[in-house]
């Protein structure tokens, strides 16, 4: 760290790029020649993007590093409805033309795929990048935001049945014809005024990035909001805070990121030694059993099980209508227009679950039990959602094969190192001069060892000052990166240093117990005076 927090950065990323030959990392400069932003991602990201990169969730947060600089996460869902991360970056500055060179160096380092669909907050320097970057991949808006900000501007309008929020709540995720959303948002605007009107017309200039009668035929695989996000980013506040430098920040990241992989590899394990638990043994659930992983299998056996209770009605040769039962309060009320073509075994329903989630929805199911279809059509299978989603193989974009545990051959010849030294520390433990014979050995091979590396380094390693960087400076604190107190947490405060206050002036005029003490106390500052002169 003597040389500045940006080479210790540099030199973080020379060390993990010696370790993960697929480690790819892009620093911004400024004018000035300071570093910016940055975007870094292993092998694992680069192998998880590949597989399951057709919607991201973007989302930055703040208050990780001293540096006061925003962290920004890409993460995803994985084949088992797990969050997996496919890149970071850290921000100094939260503008459009960052924003820009973070997205440009994302997809750069992923071979220039793009994803389908992209969830972010309401930033607009995010979305202005988003639109010149990726202009084809379809952006959504967090819903989680938007109905905290529907609170924050229009709860005072509200009457006792809290009437204003819930009828936009309906506006977000309720209609599904857009001419019902244009009807209800024009009344809920005649309700407000001030600056809760002026929010709902902003707001609106983006109904089509979050209004559900919009959105419901985006590919979201089930994401609404940057919930999957901000998910990741409360672990890494459990091991990351404001007064962390450069470097520890990013090894306490890696180390984060560790224990996120761990529960992926368990999940695996889990997967491949425990059968699939099925409610029920009909042969569309038997066929897919084997396929899909155990979280997705839950959502397509909940779909089987509404099939089982719904009615269907064939309107007109290959159209059918499938609602809910009148005993069954618990399907949804809509019936759905299902058209089913038996060329090609294909169906598609109004309500596109299959094209937002990529698993068929109780209505189509019904509509193949009435076709007597005792097998999922391959087509409705994606193969993202099933056990074999990470057989394929990855290629960078320098055409080699991603190896997404690179440190694993490392591991390997250390095991077999300890399992040569290990039978000799076990036998010479038995007897003292045995022991002191062996450690000995040890001894000179350590020293052996080290002038060999020291021959093969040819120099010490640490930059030099010609190489120092400097971190670009964020202008002025960051209000997010701190939390505001309470009203309760300020009176406990201001009481506590106010009766810290008094017991001071109590001890100031309350006399010595030790008067010797004192004399001695002021001879040894009149000797250091007579020092000074």
């Amino acid at each position: 760290m003597q040389y500045g927090a940006a080479v210790a950065m540099t030199k973080y990323f020379g060390k993990r790029s010696m370790e993960d030959s697929f480690f790819k990392h892009f620093e911004d400069t400024s004018d000035e020649g300071e570093i910016s932003n940055v975007v870094w991602m292993d092998a694992k990201m680069i192998a998880s993007y590949a597989r399951f990169g057709d919607v991201v969730v973007f989302d930055t947060t703040f208050g990780t590093n001293n540096e006061k600089w925003a962290l920004g996460t890409f993460v995803g869902f994985n084949h088992l409805r797990e969050i997996v991360v496919f890149g970071a970056a850290l921000m100094c500055d939260q503008n459009t033309e960052s924003f820009e060179w973070v997205f440009t160096k994302f997809l750069e380092a992923h071979g220039g795929k793009k994803p389908i669909t992209i969830f972010t907050d309401q930033e607009l320097a995010i979305g202005a990048a988003l639109e010149i970057q990726i202009p084809e991949t379809r952006h959504a808006l967090c819903t989680w935001h938007i109905n905290k900000n529907c609170v924050k501007h229009l709860s005072k309008f509200n009457n006792d049945k809290k009437d204003v929020t819930s009828k936009f709540n309906e506006c977000l995720y309720r209609y599904e014809e857009e001419s019902e959303f244009e009807d209800a948002f024009n009344i809920l605007m005649g309700k407000v005024d001030g600056k809760g009107k002026e929010w709902l017309e902003f707001i609106y200039k983006k109904k089509e990035k979050w209004a559900y009668c919009f959105m419901k035929d985006a590919y979201t695989l089930g994401i609404r909001s940057t919930q999957t996000s901000e998910s990741f980013n409360s672990n890494l506040k459990d091991y990351l805070n404001c007064k962390l430098d450069v470097y520890r920040f990013m090894e306490q990241f890696d180390r984060v990121l560790a224990q996120n992989r761990e529960k992926e590899i368990i999940s695996l394990y889990d997967m491949t030694m425990k059968l699939p638990r099925l409610k029920s043994s009909m042969p569309i659930l038997r066929g897919v059993s084997n396929l899909y992983t155990p979280k997705v299998l839950e959502l397509f056996q909940a779909e089987v099980e509404l099939s089982m209770l719904a009615h269907i009605e064939c309107l007109e040769g290959n159209i059918y209508t499938v609602g809910k039962s009148a005993f069954d309060n618990k399907t949804p009320c809509k019936s759905r227009q299902v058209v089913w073509i038996r060329e090609g075994q294909m169906v598609s329903c109004s309500c596109k679950k299959f094209e937002r989630v990529g698993i068929l929805c109780w209505h189509a199911l019904k509509v193949l039990d009435r076709e007597d279809i005792k097998v999922i059509p391959p087509r409705y299978i994606l193969s993202r959602w099933t056990k074999e989603a990470k057989e394929d193989t990855v290629v960078d974009i320098e055409g080699r094969r991603v190896i997404e545990d690179p440190m694993l051959d490392v591991r390997n010849r250390r095991a077999d190192m300890f399992r040569m030294v290990t039978p000799i520390c076990d036998e010479a433990a038995k007897d003292v001069e045995d022991t002191h014979f062996v450690t000995n050995l040890f001894l000179e091979c350590q020293q052996k060892y080290e002038e060999y590396k020291g021959k093969k380094k040819g120099g010490d390693g640490n930059p030099t000052t010609e190489q120092s960087l400097y971190l670009k400076k964020k202008k002025g604190g960051d209000r997010r990166s701190k939390r505001i107190p309470s009203c309760i947490e300020k009176k406990k405060r201001a009481k506590k240093a106010k009766n810290k206050t008094i017991s001071n002036s109590q001890d100031s005029l309350r006399p010595s117990t030790n008067p010797s003490q004192d004399i001695s106390d002021v001879n040894v500052g009149c000797f250091s005076e007579l020092e000074d002169l």
